[in-house]
């Protein structure tokens, strides 16, 4: 079971080809942003919960920013969503951090530092690597959301934080279009299907024009849906969570999972 913790970890960190080299985690006040003042945003872990947050935060962490020239740019036939990414070493435990009723909390940007624009609560269940992976939530119409994983590293540990304003964008539209419904047509069909044991089931589905899929993450880790043609994506999902989308032309949507990139699946509309 540690191993498979491991492994998983490894596979979050290689997706958004974020290998951090020996030595680059560093004191959040000792840290430049990857992307430039500009796009950085100040992070902090504070005491209470995103919903009522100390304001005096406990431990800064490193802004979150882009790497450089993680524009997004093509590779082969595909293009990469930006993430933006800290890495900071602070001086507590996992298990302190995780029952002392903490949080994670994101900021616009240094100069308008009272704009938040994602959250994660630090609680849940330690995985079997030793790490606990919680998900940053929109706040403020932000369209940003992200992952948070923190491991132990000796007396210390590593907070990694990975931000992406693409994936919330995609899901924002996908609920606009939902909302706008009440003078569309009825749904025609609703189907589900289960995230478990890192794969989808069904990993192919037929259905008919204007049936809503619905997928259900049964997994004790996170995953999300991206179209890979960019038709539809969802935040992050955590254990229990749900995604919908409703499919209104025919086609065939291939989709995938972000952390976990061999998780594929198809939708076949007709």
């Amino acid at each position: 079971m540690k191993s498979r913790g491991n492994q998983w970890f490894v596979t979050i960190l290689a997706t958004a080809g974020l290998f951090v080299a020996a030595g680059v985690s560093s004191a959040a006040q000792d840290a430049t942003p990857a992307g430039g003042p500009e796009h950085a945003h100040p992070a902090h872990i504070h005491l209470g919960t995103c919903d009522a947050l100390d304001p005096n935060p406990t431990f800064p962490l490193t802004d979150v920013a882009l790497a450089p020239n993680a524009s997004g740019d093509d590779t082969g036939d595909a293009t990469a969503i930006p993430v933006e990414r800290s890495v900071t070493t602070v001086d507590a435990t996992v298990e302190d951090l995780r029952t002392g009723g903490y949080a994670i909390n994101i900021h616009q940007s240094a100069d308008d530092i009272g704009t938040y624009i994602a959250c994660g609560n630090l609680s849940g269940v330690i995985d079997d690597s030793g790490a606990l992976v919680v998900g940053l939530g929109e706040l403020n119409d932000s369209g940003h959301s992200g992952v948070a994983i923190l491991t132990e590293q000796g007396e210390q540990i590593n907070v990694s934080v990975y931000l992406t304003e693409t994936l919330s964008d995609a899901a924002g539209e996908t609920a606009d279009s939902s909302a706008a419904g009440d003078d569309t047509e009825a749904v025609v069909d609703t189907t589900t299907v289960d995230i478990k044991n890192l794969a989808y089931v069904p990993d192919s589905l037929e259905i008919p024009v204007g049936a809503t899929v619905t997928w259900t993450n049964g997994d004790d880790v996170p995953h999300n849906i991206v179209s890979t043609e960019k038709k539809f994506a969802s935040p992050v999902l955590d254990t229990d969570e749900q995604f919908s989308h409703r499919f209104d032309a025919p086609g065939t949507y291939p989709y995938y999972c972000s952390i976990h990139p061999r998780m594929t699946g198809r939708i076949v509309v007709a």
